[in-house]
């Protein structure tokens, strides 16, 4: 069995610059950091041949979801990671797919894009071959943007393959990862000043992903905001290297209320009321993750108010998600995590694929 796993991440500034219709002409700057949330796919070699798939939860989110079921998209995803890693050899050998991942689809956290990374990586590593992060990443923005057409942007894809907290520059002529080498003394505070909760609300990235690919190419007002939201980008790795976490956090303010002006869908009155009622409570910044509209709202809070805003969300009745920093990035593991192989029995209950799944331990990856 091999089991690939790829974390999800946050964006903290520069989303939207990633979109080919902006970085083409202006370069797009991008500040994200993968989290210990992750999208696992393990493959198996069938007794029978051929090639099936099985989904724990749902795993994968794209602008076809609501036509097709979740069946059917993990299906065009397989046929298309296979075809451009050349499906011959695949289809040959046959492969057993197995989609799980620890967090919904439609949250702002890149599930999609980290499914593509862990099936590429599970189906480079099953036939035996070597990768690395750069072409994984490159790989994935193939597979979703062009043979998947998705309109969305780079930065999720790279954030997984690469893990750890990246300033990633992007233009025409390829992509830069600029690892961000902070003290370790900085990342533990910059973490314990970080909060996550899910809205409890999905999102159609898509839909305002297509119109803001579209507003890029005529509209000066979207281009403008833009330009601002990767500049503040920008200064906001620089108040990381430089230590200075409060002012990094009143800049997650600023790019939310750049970010708003993008489209009327990035936020709506719950969104607004809750973070309101954060900043009321002594947060200094937040947004929604991802391309808006749902999902999770990051929030940044000076230690001494950590613990107020915290229970003011959660009276809102917003849950949070506990997280850490993941520094590494799309890798290999020795078994399905223990909360996702119960299900995993339900296709297989012999003794001999419960006592391995019980005993094998994961490997670093």
């Amino acid at each position: 069995m091999v089991v690939s796993r790829a974390p999800v991440r946050i964006s903290f500034g520069g989303g939207g610059t990633d979109l080919e219709a902006y970085y083409a002409r202006f370069g797009g700057f991008v500040l994200s950091a993968a989290i210990s949330h992750y999208c696992y796919v393990a493959a198996t070699q069938p007794t029978d041949g051929g090639v099936s798939i099985h989904s724990l939860t749902s795993a994968y989110d794209s602008s076809e979801r609501e036509q097709a079921g979740e069946e059917e998209t993990l299906t065009r995803l397989t046929d298309a990671a296979m075809s451009l890693l050349g499906s011959d050899d695949l289809r040959r050998r046959g492969v057993s797919l197995t989609f799980a991942c620890d967090v919904p689809p439609g949250t702002g956290l890149g599930t999609s894009s980290a499914t593509a990374v862990a099936l590429l990586h599970a189906l480079t590593t099953y036939l035996n071959r070597r990768t690395d992060a750069a072409t994984l990443a490159n790989q994935a923005c193939e597979l979703e943007i062009e043979r998947l057409g998705m309109p969305i942007g780079k930065q999720d894809q790279y954030c997984s393959a690469f893990g750890g907290l990246n300033g990633i520059a992007f233009a025409s002529d390829g992509v830069d990862v600029v690892p961000l080498p902070l003290p370790e003394c900085t990342r533990r505070a910059l973490h314990t000043r970080l909060l996550l909760f899910s809205t409890g609300q999905r999102h159609n990235s898509s839909a305002i992903l297509r119109q803001q690919r579209e507003d890029t190419h005529t509209k000066q007002a979207t281009v403008e905001h833009l330009h601002q939201l990767k500049a503040l980008a920008q200064v906001m790795c620089d108040l990381l290297l430089a230590g200075e976490l409060d002012e990094f956090g009143r800049l997650l303010d600023l790019a939310w209320h750049e970010k708003r002006q993008l489209s009327a869908a990035i936020s709506n009155t719950s969104i607004d009321s809750w973070y309101f009622a954060a900043r009321t409570a002594g947060a200094l910044g937040g947004k929604i993750t991802g391309a808006g509209g749902g999902g999770y709202l990051l929030l940044y809070a000076p230690p001494e108010r950590v613990r107020l805003v915290r229970a003011v969300m959660e009276e809102a009745g917003l849950h949070e998600l506990p997280f850490d920093f993941a520094t590494r990035g799309a890798g290999s593991l020795a078994c399905l995590p223990r909360r996702h192989r119960s299900r995993l029995w339900q296709g297989d209950t012999s003794p001999e694929r419960r006592r391995h799944l019980e005993t094998t331990q994961p490997t670093a990856g």
